[in-house]
Formats: C-alpha cells, sequence, structure tokens
C-alpha cells in the first residue's frame, strides 16, 4: 500500500482568515529548530556550532479576492510586523502551525490572481 507523500495543500490559515491554496504548488516548509555548522580543528578533532532557526513556509501561493480586501488584510499585518496564528493542512492531512510573522513584499499578481506568502516564526511545527 502507497503512503501519500506530497501533493497539494489542503487548506491554509493566515492570522484567523482562511486563504485558498493553490493547487500543484511546490511549497518549502521549515520546522523550527536548530542547525549546525561544523568545522574540523587543528587536532583532527570537531568543532560545531549551534543556531536557533525559524520555523514557517516560503513563497505559498493564495488565491486572493479582492472583493474581500484579502491583498489589504495581509499588508496590514505585514506592516504591523507581530507574529499571528498560522497554518496549513497537506493533502495526507497532516497539519503545522504557528505564530509566524510575513516577510518580504505582498505583491498579487493580476494575472492569475494569486500573490505568494513567505513567514516565519519562532515555532512551526506539526501540531
Amino acid at each position: 500500500m502507497a503512503t501519500v507523500r506530497g501533493g497539494d495543500i489542503l487548506q491554509v490559515m493566515l492570522f484567523g482568515r482562511e486563504f485558498e491554496p493553490v493547487t500543484e504548488a511546490n511549497v518549502t516548509y521549515r520546522l523550527s529548530g536548530r542547525t549546525n555548522e561544523s568545522k574540523p580543528t587543528g587536532n583532527g578533532g570537531v568543532h560545531t556550532i549551534q543556531k536557533l532557526k525559524l520555523g514557517g513556509f516560503e513563497s505559498l501561493p493564495i488565491s486572493v479576492d479582492p472583493s474581500r480586501g484579502d491583498v489589504e488584510f495581509l499588508q496590514e499585518k505585514a506592516d504591523a510586523g507581530e507574529p499571528g496564528p498560522c497554518s496549513m493542512t497537506l493533502i495526507s492531512g497532516t497539519a503545522y502551525a504557528g505564530n509566524l510573522t510575513i516577510q518580504n513584499e505582498i505583491d498579487p499578481n493580476t494575472g492569475d490572481g494569486q500573490v505568494e506568502i513567505t513567514a516565519y516564526g519562532a515555532k512551526f511545527e506539526k501540531i
């Protein structure tokens, strides 16, 4: 029996508002945690530096509805610079959530009615 390991995103919630995720999107998401950077030492050992990393998602395309004021809503959240509740549910049913801050520009595309959202925060984890 095959296990679903990839596919569409079923649901996206940003700051308490549901948005329609674009099908066939290939979104990169990152769990919060730590990264390691290791270098060799002169006597053959290893020197490792560990840093915290933010979690969230990058370039998540969503459909925006001008009549709902979606772009204005997202821009207000970006302008505030404050983290808020964000989540995404994958086609497998697995969901990830955290309090994230919108990064980069909110630039909607008139040709396809979409905008790509990048958001990071101290915690983004499986729920």
